[in-house]
C-alpha cells in the first residue's frame, strides 16, 4: 500500500519543483500538492494522509498553525515543517505540534531519507509488544502539568524565551531543581546561572523542557523511602550519561543543535527503567541482580515485561511530543543497528555514551547496561576511535577491582 503525503507551501513554483523531482518515488507513494493551507485543512477532512509537510511562512495560516491543528484532527499523521524561516519564535512554536524540521533549501535525497526515517519511527511506536505493555502498566506517568503548559505556550504565536522563562519562574520548587542542575558539573558552563531565563537561553528550550519533564516525572514517583535510593541513583545516572553524549557529539564535531539532542535524550534514556521499577520494584530488581551476574538486561526485560525499557521509554517520549531524534535516540539506545539510517547523530553520542559511561546502578560493583553495537560502529567508520576507548575502559575496570 503506497504512502500517502501531502505537500502545503504557498509557493507554487516550489510545489512543482518538488513534484518534478518527487517524480520517481510514485511507484511507492502518493503526493498531493497544494498552495493553500486552508485548502489542505478541507482535503485532510475529506482523505486520510500518512504525513504532512508544510512550509512555515504562508499568509492564511502559517506551518506551526497549521500543524496545530493537524495534529488536533488527525494526531496519527507525521508531521513536518519544511522552511528557511528561522526566526526563534517560529521555530520555538514548531517544537509541539511538529515530528520532524527539515531546513530550506534542501535536495530530494534528504527529504526521501527524512520521511523514511520517520515512517520507520511510527511504525517500530506502533508495534503491538509496546501497546501491550503500556496498557497493562496502570501507573503509567503522565506528563507534568507544568510541561503541559510550557508546551502550549512554545506554540503560541507571540511565544518567546522570556515568556518560557516567567512560566517556569511560578513553579518555586520546579525553578529551584532546573538552577541546581543547570549549574551542576554536568553542563560544565562555566560561570553561574542565577535566573531560569539564563538557562532557557543557555541550554536551549529543548533541554530546559527534557528537565522540566524529568524532574516532573521522578516527583510523580517520589512517594515511597523504598524508591529513594533507586531514583537517587537513576537520576544521577542520567545527568552522568548526558554530560558524556554532549562531550561525545562536541568531539564528533556535531552541531549544537544535536548536542541538545544527545543531551536530552541521554538524561531520559532510562524513564523506562523507572516505570518498570515503580510498577514491578521486584521484578525489577530481579533484573539488575542477573545483568550483575552477567546476563543481558535488555533480554531480560524482554523476558519478563514483553519490551525493554529503552522501547517504553522511546513510545513515552513519543507519546509527550519529543523531537524524533529525541525519541529515536531513546528507542534504539541498545541495538543502534535497528535503526534505518547510521549516521553521527543524538542515537551515536547516546548508545557510545551508555556504553562506555558509568554503570548502573551507580557503584563499581554493577555492570554497563549497553553491550557495544559493534556493527553500528564499523557502519560509522569508528572502530580505531572505539578500541581506544575500549582499551581504556579495561585498565578502568582492572584498576576498579583490585
Amino acid at each position: 500500500m503506497k504512502l500517502s503525503i501531502l505537500f502545503v507551501d504557498d509557493d507554487v513554483n516550489l510545489l512543482r519543483g518538488l513534484r518534478r523531482v518527487l517524480h520517481k518515488q510514485r511507484d511507492d507513494w502518493d503526493i498531493t500538492f497544494l498552495d493553500s493551507p486552508i485548502e489542505a485543512l478541507k482535503r485532510l477532512d475529506e482523505t486520510a494522509f500518512d504525513v504532512v509537510v508544510s512550509d512555515m511562512r504562508m499568509p492564511e495560516l502559517d506551518g506551526a498553525s497549521l500543524l496545530s491543528e493537524v495534529e488536533r484532527r488527525h494526531p496519527g499523521t507525521v508531521r513536518v515543517v519544511l522552511s528557511g524561516y528561522t526566526e526563534e519564535k517560529s521555530v520555538l512554536r514548531t517544537i509541539g505540534p511538529t515530528h520532524q524540521y527539515l531546513a530550506k533549501p534542501c535536495n530530494t535525497e534528504d527529504i526521501v531519507a527524512l520521511l523514511d526515517r520517520t515512517l520507520a519511527l511510527r511504525r517500530m511506536l506502533r508495534s503491538e509488544p509496546l501497546r501491550t505493555l503500556a496498557a497493562g502498566l496502570h501507573n503509567l506517568p503522565s506528563p507534568p502539568d507544568l510541561y503541559i503548559r510550557l508546551t502550549a505556550e512554545m506554540r503560541k504565536e507571540a511565544s518567546s524565551l522570556r515568556d518560557v522563562a516567567e512560566l517556569i519562574g511560578g513553579d518555586v520548587a520546579m525553578t529551584a531543581e532546573v538552577l541546581k542542575i543547570t549549574n551542576s558539573a554536568y553542563f560544565s558552563l562555566g560561570s553561574r546561572v542565577h535566573d531560569v531565563f539564563q538557562a532557557v537561553r543557555l541550554l536551549g528550550m529543548e533541554t530546559v523542557r527534557a528537565l522540566v519533564l524529568q524532574v516532573g516525572i521522578f516527583r510523580q514517583f517520589d512517594k515511597s523511602p523504598e524508591h529513594a535510593s533507586v531514583l537517587r541513583d537513576l537520576d544521577a545516572y542520567g545527568l552522568t550519561v548526558a554530560a558524556l553524549a554532549r562531550r561525545i557529539a562536541r568531539e564528533e564535531g556535531l552541531g549544537e543543535s544535536l548536542r541538545d539532542q544527545a543531551f536530552c535524550a541521554a538524561m531520559l534514556s532510562c524513564i523506562g527503567t523507572l516505570v518498570f521499577f515503580d510498577a514491578a520494584p521486584a521484578k525489577t530488581r530481579e533484573i539488575l541482580k542477573r545483568a550483575e551476574r552477567g546476563e543481558d538486561m535488555a533480554v531480560l526485560e524482554r523476558e519478563t515485561f514483553g519490551a525493554t525499557q529503552a522501547e517504553l521509554g522511546g513510545y513515552l517520549l513519543g507519546l509527550w511530543g519529543f523531537n524524533d531524534a529525541v525519541v529515536e535516540a531513546v528507542l534504539y539506545q541498545n541495538a543502534p543497528s535497528e535503526c534505518v539510517f547510521a549516521d553521527r547523530s543524538a542515537l551515536t553520542c547516546v548508545h557510545l555514551a551508555r556504553a562506555f559511561g558509568p554503570r548502573w546502578p551507580l557503584g563499581s560493583r554493577t555492570v554497563r547496561p549497553v553491550l557495544l553495537d559493534v556493527d553500528y560502529v564499523r557502519r560509522l567508520g569508528m572502530e580505531a576511535k572505539v578500541k581506544t576507548w575500549l582499551d581504556s575502559l579495561v585498565e578502568a575496570d582492572t584498576e576498579a577491582v583490585k
